[in-house]
Order: C-alpha cells, then sequence, then structure tokens
C-alpha cells in the first residue's frame, strides 16, 4: 500500500481525539510518572546537567562514577515502563478496541518480544556506526593525504552527516516494529524486523520525510519548553524543588510525544498492514 502523509497524520489526531482519555492514564502512569521520579531521584545531578550552560566537565564526571549504578537501574525501570506504555496505548488504539486492562495485559506479554527487538536493532545500529565510521576514517585519512587537512576536514564533515542521515534512513525500516508486536501479534524479534522492513519497503523514502519533518518541529518545541522551565528550575537552585519541576516537564513533553507518535505508528500500521488479523475475523469469522 502507499504510504500517504496527510493520511496519517489526520488519522493520528483522529486516534487521539476518541482515545485521548485513556491514553493520557496510560502515559501518566508508565512515562509521566516514571521520569519525573527519574529526577527526584537524583536532583543535585539532573539540576546540573539541566540548568547549567557549561557544568564543570570533572564535576560532572565525578556525580556519574558516584551514580553511575543507581542511573543505571533507574535507567533501566524508566525504559521498561516507557516500553510497556507505548505497547499499552498502541494496543488501545487496535481494531479490536481493547479495554485499558487487556492493553495493558497485552503489553506485559509482548514486553519481552519487545525488548527483543529493541537488542536486535542496538546491535545493528551499532555495527551500523562502526563500519560507517571505519569507512569514514579511511576516506578522512586519504582525503588528508591526497589534499591537506582542508579536504580531510570536508570529508570529516561530510561522512558524519551522511552517517546520521543513514542511520536515520534506517531506523525509519524499522518504526512499525511495535505496531506489529501489539496488534499482529508477532511474537519473533527477527520476524518482527523483517516484517517492519517489507511493510516500509516501497515507502521508505515518504516515511523518512514525514519522521523528519515530525522530528524537526519536536526539537523546537521541546527546546522552547525546556528553556522556560529550566528558566524555572533554576530559580529553585539544585534541590528537590528544581528537581521536580524539571521532572514534570521533561516527563509532560515525553507523555504528550509518546501518545502523538504512538497514534501515528498506528495510523501508518493500518495504512500500509491494512486491517489486523483480530479485526478481520470479528469481521468474516
Amino acid at each position: 500500500m502507499t504510504f500517504d502523509m496527510n493520511r496519517t497524520w489526520s488519522m493520528a489526531l483522529a486516534l487521539l481525539s476518541a482515545n485521548g482519555q485513556l491514553l493520557a492514564i496510560i502515559a501518566g502512569v508508565f512515562l509521566l510518572l516514571p521520569g519525573t521520579l527519574f529526577y527526584v531521584a537524583m536532583p543535585d545531578m539532573m539540576t546540573t546537567l539541566s540548568t547549567q550552560t557549561n557544568p564543570d566537565p570533572d564535576m560532572v564526571l565525578a556525580m556519574l562514577r558516584e551514580a553511575m549504578v543507581p542511573l543505571i537501574v533507574l535507567g533501566l525501570v524508566v525504559l521498561v515502563a516507557q516500553i510497556i506504555g507505548y505497547l499499552a496505548m498502541i494496543a488501545l488504539m487496535g481494531d479490536d478496541r481493547p479495554t485499558v486492562g487487556e492493553a495493558l495485559r497485552r503489553a506485559l506479554a509482548y514486553l519481552p518480544t519487545t525488548i527483543g527487538v529493541t537488542l536486535l536493532l542496538m546491535l545493528g545500529y551499532i555495527l551500523v556506526v562502526f563500519v560507517g565510521a571505519l569507512v569514514m576514517a579511511l576516506l578522512v585519512a586519504g582525503g588528508t593525504a591526497v589534499g591537506g587537512e582542508v579536504l580531510g576536514g570536508a570529508l570529516a564533515v561530510i561522512g558524519a552527516i551522511a552517517l546520521i542521515v543513514g542511520i536515520v534512513f534506517l531506523a525509519t525500516r524499522f518504526v512499525l516494529t511495535m505496531p506489529i508486536v501489539a496488534l499482529e501479534g508477532v511474537t519473533g524479534p527477527w520476524a518482527v524486523c523483517k516484517r517492519s522492513w517489507d511493510l516500509t519497503r516501497s515507502n521508505a523514502l515518504k516515511i523518512f520525510f514525514f519522521y523528519v519533518l515530525i522530528f524537526a518541529a519536536y526539537i523546537v518545541i521541546a527546546m522552547i519548553l525546556s528553556a522556560i522551565f529550566g528558566v524555572l528550575a533554576g530559580l529553585l537552585g539544585n534541590g528537590a524543588g528544581a528537581a521536580l519541576v524539571l521532572g514534570l516537564s521533561n516527563g509532560l513533553i515525553g507523555a504528550a510525544v509518546a501518545m502523538l507518535f504512538s497514534a501515528i505508528m498506528v495510523a501508518m500500521h493500518r495504512q500500509l498492514a491494512g486491517l489486523s488479523p483480530t479485526a478481520i475475523d470479528q469481521t468474516f469469522g
């Protein structure tokens, strides 16, 4: 099927409008709350990193070393909560219209598969970055030998931009992994990735530019809101109050973005994959 940006956006907004209250509950529990607690649990480090324009690198490294274990543990907890939240919101907007409880049960059931997909994609991206960086280093070295530092520097910039664009383009090919898990019930990580790759094959460039536009708008809005809340937090110093303001602001932004992107993924999946097997069974069973 053909991907249409306007149709996907309109369908996503319609899904948000129809399920807004229930989505907000899930996003609040699994994205807003964990994100806020992450800041509150480590107020000094988070406020220092968020409110100071040029923090002392040695101080930052010392804070990271001291908080390494809780940082990793809390980070993993927040990541798992976010995955559950995304899966539940996507399932909630499925064609079979499950309840919140059913959506959460599906999210928990599909959590191992999604973690497997995440690890598989991370390994793939690491491999791509490693190979790309190696090729770029060889090109830069060759360019420097032939044309000097100017040519080598230009090739380094061009190569870095090309590598970033390539990784983002590659990521768009796997953007449907969560809907495939939550709506189709595919449980093998490799099968999920292959299914997403196949569905996006004919529309890869359109999907890429669609997400570039959305991320560009998101970055601008997030920067403005972060600056505003950063000023408010700065007025409160580096204590728990400032951490709570920063945590709430980042949690709210994250929850809103999660709701929007969940709706976009569902709309895109419906457009490219058609009705889910459950909906087909309900219609023709």
